[in-house]
C-alpha cells in the first residue's frame, strides 16, 4: 500500500449468488480527505463500504489499511435502542468504547452539543423525528474520534437542519485529520464537503471529479 494511502482496495471482485455487484474496483483514500461515492440504487455502494470495513471479504482482489488505523463505520440503517432515550444510547456506545465517569459524562453532553440534541436528550429516540435519529445514529458512532470514518447515506431523509449539521461535523471531521468516505445520492452534499467524488456504475468505480 502506499504510505500516503490510508484506505486502498485493489480490483476487488464481489458476487452474490452469480451474480457480480463490485468489479474490478480499485481506490485509495488519503490523510484528511472526503471522498464521495455516488451511484444509483442497488448499484453496490453498501457492499463497497463493508469491503472497506473490512466487513465483508471480496472474491478477488486485496484491501489494505493504514496499520492501527480506527476505522467506524455509520451505517445506513438505524442502529440504535428506540425505547431508550438520547441519552442513554449514548451512555451506553460511550461505556462499550471505554469511556466511564466524568470522561463519559463529557463525551455524552459534548455529543449532544455537537449533534443539537440537548433538548431531546431525555426523550426516547422512538419519538424522535428522521433528521434527529439520524444526527444520533451518527453520534454513537463518533464517541471516539476515528482515523477513517465510512459513512453510508447518513442523511437520507434527514431534514435541512439535520443535514447541516452532519455536514459541519464532517468538515470538523476533515480539519482534525480524519479520512472520510461519504456514500449519498444527493450531489449537493457531496459537492458541499468532498475533495473527490467518483461513481459506482455496474459495478465499476469510474473516474474521479474535483470537489469543493
Amino acid at each position: 500500500m502506499n504510505e500516503k494511502v490510508v484506505l486502498s482496495l485493489n480490483d476487488i471482485h464481489v458476487s452474490f449468488d452469480g451474480n457480480p455487484v463490485l468489479n474490478g474496483v480499485s481506490v485509495g483514500l488519503y490523510p484528511g480527505e472526503v471522498l464521495g461515492i455516488r451511484g444509483e440504487n442497488a448499484a453496490g455502494k453498501s457492499t463497497l463500504l463493508s469491503v472497506m470495513a473490512g466487513i465483508l471479504r471480496p472474491q478477488q482482489g486485496t484491501r489494505a489499511a493504514a496499520p492501527g488505523a480506527e476505522i467506524r463505520i455509520v451505517p445506513q440503517d438505524i442502529a440504535l435502542y428506540p425505547s431508550l432515550t438520547g441519552k442513554q444510547n449514548l451512555e451506553f456506545f460511550a461505556e462499550a468504547d471505554g469511556f466511564f465517569g466524568n470522561a463519559e459524562r463529557n463525551r455524552v453532553n459534548e455529543m449532544l452539543r455537537i449533534f443539537n440534541l440537548e433538548s431531546s436528550a431525555k426523550k426516547r429516540v422512538e419519538t424522535y423525528s428522521g433528521g434527529m435519529k439520524r444526527r444520533l445514529n451518527m453520534a454513537v458512532s463518533l464517541i471516539r474520534t476515528p482515523d477513517i470514518l465510512l459513512l453510508d447515506e447518513p442523511t437520507v431523509g434527514a431534514d435541512t437542519h439535520s443535514v447541516g449539521i452532519m455536514l459541519g461535523c464532517i468538515k470538523a471531521l476533515k480539519e482534525l485529520g480524519t479520512s472520510i468516505v461519504l456514500i449519498s445520492h444527493n450531489r449537493s452534499d457531496l459537492d458541499a464537503v468532498c475533495d473527490r467524488t467518483v461513481e459506482l456504475r455496474n459495478g465499476i468505480l469510474l473516474g474521479a471529479e474535483d470537489g469543493e
